[in-house]
């Protein structure tokens, strides 16, 4: 079977890297240096909801399904 071979649609890891990323921008105020950029990125990836995890497990089958429909192209994940 064909398959994108780095396909971001199905790489759970993207989809936590944006979640993390919408929580920092949210944050305030900014991030002045890196340790507190890195301080930042562990609280937030420690106090993750399990809620988040099993929202992205749940939405695997309609990424998969999306991406077959697409053939390789875009889709909205």
């Amino acid at each position: 079977m064909p398959w994108p071979p780095n396909s971001p649609d199905l790489n759970p890891m993207e989809h936590i890297w944006d979640v993390m990323e919408r929580w920092h921008r949210a944050q305030t105020p900014p991030c002045l240096n890196i340790s507190t950029l890195r301080d930042r990125c562990l609280d937030i990836w420690y106090n993750m909801s399990p809620v988040v995890y099993q929202k992205l497990v749940a939405s695997m089958p309609r990424q998969v399904a999306a991406v077959l429909m697409v053939k390789e192209g875009a889709t909205r994940y």
